[in-house]
């Protein structure tokens, strides 16, 4: 049984996207505190890989690799945390807070993992390896743009 003519095809158009970077490298803005660590390794923390380890869930992802040393090793008092942000506690293994992440903290941040980027971050599991990259705020807020953009779009991606 017929009922009538058929639909026309959605509209295609090709959006200009940036090559996604994966779950292997993550984009941050400088922390709060990031001046508190010794240029070394801050220099480690951009130039070698972290692996996930098993203490990793929904608060937060502990990492395991270069060991990041404080200039000033005196504890902050305790302030918010931000979705995203990478705390240093006294063993300097880095820990990239997550969803479920406690609301306050007294540990340095040496860096924020970018907001475009977060999502990558529920992808991760134990025994992955990741790098960090640093980008400025304007990078930032113009990858979430762009990714937003792409999120938003109406219409078929070729």
């Amino acid at each position: 049984m017929e009922i009538g003519e058929e639909p026309p095809a959605p509209p295609r158009t090709r959006l200009q996207v940036p090559a996604p970077l994966g779950r292997e490298v993550f984009r941050v803005t400088e922390g709060p505190q990031a001046d508190r660590f010794r240029a070394e390794s801050a220099a480690a923390f951009y130039g070698t890989r972290y692996r996930v380890t098993s203490d990793a869930n929904r608060m937060g992802l502990r990492l395991a690799g270069a060991v990041l040393e404080m200039t000033d090793a005196r504890e902050l008092i305790s302030e918010g945390v931000a979705l995203g942000g990478i705390q240093v506690p006294a063993g300097g293994q880095p820990v990239i807070l997550f969803v479920e992440q406690q609301t306050t903290g007294g540990y340095c941040k040496i860096a924020n993992v970018i907001a475009a980027d977060l999502p990558a971050l529920g992808q991760l599991k134990p025994g992955d390896e990741i790098r960090f990259q640093r980008v400025d705020l304007r990078e930032a807020r113009e990858l979430l743009y762009i990714q937003e953009r792409w999120i938003n779009a109406p219409t078929t991606l070729l």
